[in-house]
C-alpha cells in the first residue's frame, strides 16, 4: 500500500511554483495506481503527462493498493486501506500549509468505496479532521453505490470483479456479495456527509464484452446526492478513465470540474468573515467518545444554521428518554458551529433557579443589568447571533417558554425527556431513544480501546449493546466495566443476566459533569418527581408503571384495561382479587368505561419519556433497559404482587368471541401472556390449588391453541388437569373437561395415542357417571371418534359417529344443532373411508336444515356449505364445488371481513377448487392473499401459515415453478420440524411434498435424501383441506364448556 507523489512534466511547467492543491487517485478492484489511468493505445498517464500541465497547482498523487485483499475477506479490510490511505495522507500533509489544501479525490470503481470509507473514518477520528475539513470534492468513475436490494448489489460487485479480474477467486466473489449489505449501508451512512462535498459522478454508456449491459448501470453509479453533477462517459466500465489525448471530451469535463470544485472552494472560504464567535459559555465539553449521530447533526446543521432567512426565532427540540444522548449532541452541535453564533450559552432547565441563574451568567458575560427580564430583553434585540441551549428541560410543571427572549432573533436547542415540548419547535424536532446498531458497536469498541476489533471481539460488542437497547449511556457504563476489569467484553452479558442491577448502577469512575447520573438513577430521578406531584394522576402512573413492567415491553393496549373493565360486569368484583387492589381502575362498574384516568396517566409517563406512545394506535412501549429498571426498582414481595395482578387482568381481559376484532385482541395478548408466565410463578400458584390460577391457566391455554402454540397449551393443560385431579378428583366434570382440552392438544400435535387413551378415559368415566347419551356423554363420544379418524382408524371412528348421532336424533331430534353436527362429523368420516356418496347426503341434509332453522348466511350454515362443497369436490364436482365455495367466501367476506379466520379458510378452500379445475393462476392469487393475510395476522410460522405456505408451494408447482415451489416447502419443513417435531403427520407431510417438487425438477438424488418415496401433493393437499375444514367445527364443541 503506497501514496505515490507524481512529479509534473517540466515542459511549460514551473517546477517550482507553489502547490495549493491535493488531487488524489484512487483505483478500483484488481488495479493499478498507473495502469488503471493510463490508455493502452497511446501509453498516456494522464494524472502525470496531462494534469500538471492543465492544474499547474496541484499536487497530484496516486493510491495503490491490494484491492483483492481488501475487498476478499471482510468489510474490516476495506476500513484498514481506507486508513492507510488517511494515514498516508496526513503523513504528505505535515507542514501547515499543507494541512489546510483543499483535497479533491478522484476514484475508479470499487475505489469509491475505500474512499466513502475513508471520509467516514476521518469525520469520527481526530486524527484524521484536517483530511475531513478540507476535503473539497470527490470524482466517482462508475462506482457501484448500491443495488435494488441485498442480492442485486451483490450481483453487481461480483460482475465487477469478474470484469477486472480473468478469473475471480470463489471467496473473493463470496466476500464481495456477503459483504454487499454492509457495502450498501456504508452508501447511506455516507449520505449524512454529502451537503460538505461537491460531487460528481460518471458513469459508463458502453457494456464489456461477453456482457450485454453496463457492469455498473447508470441508477447504481449515481448517489442522488443534492446538485450531484451526473455525467455520461461513452466507454465502458474499464476504459471510461483511461484518456488517450488532452483534448478527450471527457477528460475536458474531468478537468472543467476538478476547476470548479476548487473556485467553489475558494469562494466560500472568502466569503468566511474572521472568527465571529465572542462567548462561549458551556460548563463542559463533548465526550471524547462521542461517536456517530450523524443524521441528527446535519438535521440540527440544516435547521439552524441554513443560510435560507426564516422570520422566526430558530428552535429545535431534542427529545427522548434518559441516557439516550440528547445533551452529548447538543453540545457537539454547539462545539462543530462555534464560528456561526457570536456567543453560544447554556441554560440549565432543571428548576427555575438554574435557569434564572444561567441568565445571571450572561448578563455577567455580557455587562449588562443582573436581571432575568433585561437579558431576555437585550438578547430579543442584539443584532449579533446567539444560541442558547436549554438543557434538562425535563420538569412538567415549568414552562420554558417563559424564558424565550421575543422576536425573530436567535437561536434556542432545547434538551428534554418531554415529547409535549415538541410544541415549542419552529424548524424541527428529533427524537432519541437508542443508538443505530453499527454506531453503538463503534461506540462500545471505542470506549474500551479496541477499535481494531477482531470479528469475534465485534460480534461479542454487538450482543452487548443489543442487550442494552442500544443506549448510549449504558453503553457507557458498560464499556466503563470492561474498562475497569470487572469483565471481558465476552462475558459481559452473562454478568449483566445476574448482576443486571449493579452494572447498571455502578457509576464510571472516570464519570464527568455530563455523566453525573448512571443509567439507572437517571430514571428513579423521573420518578420521585412524579412522586413529588403527589396527585392521583401521579399514583396512578406509578401503579401503571408496575403493571407495564410484567407486561411485554412492546404493543401494550388499553383494550386490556378496557376488555377486563366490561368482563367485570357480568361478576361481582369479590370473584377478582386483582381488581380490589387498583381500584381506581376497575371501581367504577355501574357507569360506562372512562378511559380517562388510564390516558392521563400515561400521559404523564409519557412526558418523562418512561414510556412511548405509538402515534398510529396509541400503543404503548418501554425501552427495555426502562422495563428492567422498573422491575428491578421492586422488591421481591412487590414483584409478586404487581405481577400477579397483570396476570389477573390479563386473564380477565380475554373472553371467546367470534368476531375478526376478538380474534386479533386475543392475537394481540400472546406475547402479553408468555412474558406473565415467565416472570409469575402461576404453576406454582396452580399447583398451590388456588381456583382463580387454575382458572387463569385454562383461559391461556385456550389463546395459545388458537394461536397455534400448541406446546405451551399442553404444558399448561397438564397443569391443570393435575390440579383438579388433585382438588375434584378424578371423574369430576371440570376434571373431565381438562382432560378431553389436553387430549385435544395431544391430537393438535400429533401425540394421536395419547389423546385417544385421554378422550377414551373421559369417555368412559361419562358413560358411568352420566349415563350413554348424556350430551356430555355424547360430546367424548365425537371427539374420541376424531381422534380415531386422524389414526386412520376411520372404521371405528364411524362406529362411534354413527352412534352418537342416533342417539341425539333421538333425544334431540333430527334437527337439532347437536344432531345436524354429528350428522356432518359423520359424512366427515364417510368421505375419508372413500364413502363420498354418503358423505354428500349427509351433507345436503345437514345444509339443508341448517338453511331453514338458522338462514343461509349463519356461520353454521356457511360450514356446512364449505364442507359440502369439499365432498362434491372429492367426488369430481368440482364446478359445483366452486359455485358453492364462492357464495361461502362471499358472505363470510361480507359478514366477518376480509381477514377473518374463516373468511381465509374459505379463500384457501376456493383456491383448492379453482387448482382441481386447472385455474392455477386464479388459485395462486387467492392463496397468495391468504398467505399474506396468515403471515401478518397469526405469525410466520402459526400452523394455518404453514398450511397456507404449502398449499401456495403446490400451485407453484403445478405452474411449473417450481423453483419457487421447493423455496416454500423447504421453509414448511424447517419449521415444521422445529414445532411440532419429526414425527408429526404434518412434517411427514412436508418431507413428501418436497420430495415431488425436487423430482419435478430433476434433483432426485437429493429428494431421496429427504424422503424414499413420494406421494402425490395435490392428494395430500386437498386431505388437508378437508381435515382444516373438520378441525373448525370439532374443536368449536370440543372448547364449548372451557
Amino acid at each position: 500500500m503506497v501514496l505515490i507523489t507524481l512529479d509534473p512534466v517540466s515542459s511549460g511547467v514551473d517546477e517550482a511554483s507553489p502547490r495549493t492543491v491535493d488531487v488524489v487517485i484512487v483505483h478500483g478492484l484488481n488495479g493499478h495506481p498507473i495502469t488503471s489511468w493510463s490508455n493502452p493505445v497511446t501509453k498516456a498517464f494522464w494524472p502525470k503527462d496531462f494534469l500538471p500541465l492543465d492544474i499547474p497547482e496541484a499536487r497530484v498523487m496516486t493510491y495503490g493498493y491490494n484491492a483483492d485483499a481488501a475487498f476478499g475477506n471482510t468489510t474490516a479490510d476495506i476500513v484498514d486501506h481506507a486508513k492507510d490511505l488517511l494515514g498516508s495522507l496526513v503523513d504528505k500533509r505535515e507542514e501547515e500549509d499543507e494541512q489546510r489544501r483543499p483535497i479533491v479525490f478522484i476514484a475508479h470503481s470499487l475505489g469509491g468505496i475505500v474512499v466513502k470509507q475513508a471520509l467516514l473514518s476521518a469525520r469520527i477520528e481526530s486524527q484524521y479532521s484536517s483530511i475531513n475539513e478540507n476535503t473539497a470534492g470527490i470524482i466517482f468513475f462508475g462506482t457501484p453505490h448500491r443495488g435494488s436490494d441485498k442480492a442485486a448489489y451483490g450481483k453487481i460487485l461480483a460482475t465487477v470483479a469478474s470484469t477486472m479480474i480473468n478469473k475471480p477467486t470463489s471467496k473473493l466473489l463470496s466476500a464481495l456479495q456477503g459483504n454487499s449489505d454492509t457495502l450498501a449501508r456504508l452508501t447511506s451512512d455516507f449520505r449524512h456527509q454529502l451537503p460538505q462535498y461537491r460531487i460528481v459522478s460518471f458513469y459508463e454508456r458502453k457494456p464489456m464484452r461477453p456482457f450485454k449491459k453496463e457492469i455498473v448501470e447508470q441508477h447504481s453509479a449515481l448517489l442522488d446526492a443534492p446538485d450531484e453533477d451526473q455525467l455520461p462517459v461513452d466507454a465502458n466500465h474499464r476504459d471510461m478513465c483511461k484518456f488517450a489525448a488532452r483534448d478527450d471530451e471527457t477528460y475536458e469535463k474531468l478537468l472543467r470540474r476538478i476547476r470548479r470544485i476548487l473556485k467553489a472552494r475558494h469562494d466560500a472560504k472568502q466569503t468566511v468573515s474572521p472568527s465571529c464567535n465572542k462567548h462561549y459559555i458551556i460548563p463542559h465539553n463533548v465526550s471524547a467518545a462521542f461517536t456517530g449521530r450523524d443524521d441528527v447533526c446535519i438535521l440540527l446543521r440544516e435547521s439552524c444554521i441554513s443560510g435560507k432567512a426564516i422570520k422566526m426565532q430558530r428552535r429545535f427540540v431534542l427529545y427522548g428518554l434518559g441516557g439516550s444522548g440528547k445533551t452529548q449532541v447538543s453540545l457537539k452541535f454547539a462545539q462543530d458551529n462555534r464560528e456561526s453564533f457570536w456567543g453560544i450559552f447554556w441554560i440549565d432547565c432543571s428548576t427555575e433557579q438554574t435557569i434564572e441563574q444561567g441568565f445571571l451568567k450572561i448578563a455577567q458575560t455580557c455587562k449588562i443589568e443582573e436581571d432575568l427580564e433585561t437579558t431576555c430583553t437585550w438578547l430579543s434585540n442584539t443584532l449579533d447571533n446567539w444560541l442558547l441551549l436549554f438543557d434538562n428541560a425535563d420538569d412538567t410543571s415549568i414552562d420554558i417558554s417563559r424564558y424565550f427572549p421575543t422576536g425573530t432573533q436567535g437561536t434556542i436547542v432545547i434538551s428534554t425527556r418531554n415529547p409535549d415540548c415538541k410544541v415549542h419547535q419552529t424548524v424541527g424536532s428529533y427524537e432519541f431513544s437508542g443508538m443505530k446498531g453499527e454506531e453503538a458497536i463503534a461506540l462500545l469498541l471505542k470506549l474500551v480501546g479496541k477499535e481494531n476489533s477482531t470479528q469475534h471481539q465485534y460480534d461479542a460488542a454487538s450482543n452487548v449493546v443489543s442487550v442494552l437497547g442500544n443506549l448510549a449511556l449504558a453503553i457507557i457504563q458498560a464499556g466503563a466495566a470492561i474498562r475497569q476489569n470487572l469483565c471481558r467484553i465476552e462475558d459481559y452479558c452473562d454478568m449483566y443476566q445476574h448482576r443486571r442491577w449493579e452494572l447498571l448502577s455502578r457509576a464510571p469512575s472516570q464519570a464527568r459533569f455530563d455523566y453525573k447520573y448512571t443509567v439507572y438513577t437517571t430514571w428513579e430521578v423521573s420518578v420521585v418527581m412524579i412522586e413529588g406531584m403527589k396527585t392521583q394522576a401521579s399514583i396512578h402512573a406509578l401503579d401503571l408503571l408496575r403493571l407495564f413492567c410484567f407486561l411485554y415491553y412492546d404493543g401494550i393496549s388499553e383494550d386490556i384495561f378496557r376488555e377486563a373493565w366490561e368482563n367485570t360486569t357480568s361478576k361481582s368484583q369479590s370473584e377478582y382479587t386483582a381488581l380490589n387492589q387498583v381500584r381506581w381502575l376497575f371501581g367504577n362498574r355501574d357507569s360506562e368505561w372512562d378511559p380517562y384516568p388510564i390516558r392521563e396517566s400515561v400521559v404523564l409517563l409519557s412526558s418523562f419519556s418512561l414510556i412511548k406512545i405509538d402515534g398510529s394506535n396509541n400503543n404503548i412501549s418501554l425501552h427495555p433497559l426502562i422495563h428492567s429498571w422498573a422491575r428491578d426498582r421492586l422488591s421481591i414481595a412487590e414483584q409478586t404482587k404487581w405481577a400477579g395482578l397483570i396476570t389477573s387482568i390479563l386473564a380477565i381481559s380475554v373472553s371467546f368471541g367470534d368476531n375478526t376484532i376478538d380474534f386479533i385482541y386475543r392475537r394481540s395478548l400472546v406475547l402479553h401472556i408468555q412474558y406473565c408466565l415467565n416472570n409469575f410463578r402461576l404453576f406454582d400458584t396452580v399447583s398451590n390449588n388456588k381456583k382463580e390460577d387454575i382458572e387463569i391457566a385454562e383461559k391461556f391455554a385456550r389463546v395459545y391453541t388458537e394461536n397455534g402454540q400448541w406446546s405451551k397449551a399442553a404444558e399448561l393443560e397438564e397443569k391443570v388437569l393435575e390440579a383438579r385431579k388433585r382438588i375434584l378428583g378424578d371423574e369430576h366434570p371440570d376434571t373431565l373437561l381438562s382432560m378431553g382440552n389436553l387430549a385435544a392438544s395431544y391430537s393438535n400435535l400429533g401425540r394421536g395415542h395419547e389423546a385417544v387413551e385421554l378422550e377414551e378415559k373421559v369417555l368412559e368415566a361419562r358413560k358411568r357417571t352420566l349415563g350413554d347419551e348424556h350430551p356430555d356423554t355424547l360430546l367424548s363420544m365425537g371427539n374420541l371418534a376424531r381422534s380415531y379418524s386422524d389414526l386412520g382408524r376411520g372404521h371405528e371412528a364411524v362406529e362411534l359417529e354413527e352412534k352418537v348421532l342416533e342417539a341425539r336424533k333421538r333425544t334431540l331430534g333430527d334437527e337439532h344443532p347437536d344432531t345436524l353436527l354429528s350428522m356432518g362429523n359423520l359424512a366427515r368420516s364417510y368421505s375419508d373411508l372413500g364413502r363420498g356418496h354418503e358423505a354428500v347426503e349427509l351433507e345436503e341434509k345437514v345444509l339443508e336444515a341448517r338453511k331453514r332453522t338458522l338462514g343461509d348466511e349463519h356461520p353454521d350454515t356457511l360450514l356446512s356449505m364449505g364442507n359440502l362443497a369439499r365432498s362434491y369436490s372429492d367426488l369430481g364436482r368440482g364446478h359445483e364445488a366452486v359455485e358453492l365455495e364462492e357464495k361461502v367466501l362471499e358472505a363470510r367476506k361480507r359478514i366477518l371481513g376480509d381477514e377473518h379466520p374463516d373468511t381465509l379458510l374459505s379463500m384457501g378452500n376456493l383456491a383448492a377448487s379453482y387448482s382441481n379445475l386447472g385455474r392455477g393462476h386464479e388459485a395462486v392469487e387467492l392463496e397468495e392473499k391468504v398467505l399474506e393475510a396468515r403471515k401478518r395476522i397469526l405469525g410466520d410460522e402459526h400452523p394455518d401459515t404453514l398450511l397456507s405456505m404449502a398449499n401456495l408451494a403446490g400451485s407453484y408447482s403445478d405452474l411449473g415453478r417450481g423453483h419457487e415451489a421447493v423455496e416454500l416447502e423447504e421453509k414448511v419443513l424447517e419449521a415444521r420440524k422445529r414445532t411440532l417435531g419429526d414425527e408429526h403427520l404434518d412434517t411427514l407431510l412436508s418431507i413428501e411434498n418436497l420430495s415431488v417438487y425436487l423430482n419435478n425438477l430433476l434433483l432426485p438424488t437429493r429428494s431421496l435424501s429427504i424422503s424414499a418415496s413420494s406421494t402425490e401433493p395435490e392428494q395430500s393437499r386437498e386431505a388437508k383441506f378437508k381435515n382444516n375444514q373438520r378441525l373448525k367445527s370439532w374443536i368449536k364443541r370440543k372448547f364449548k364448556r372451557s
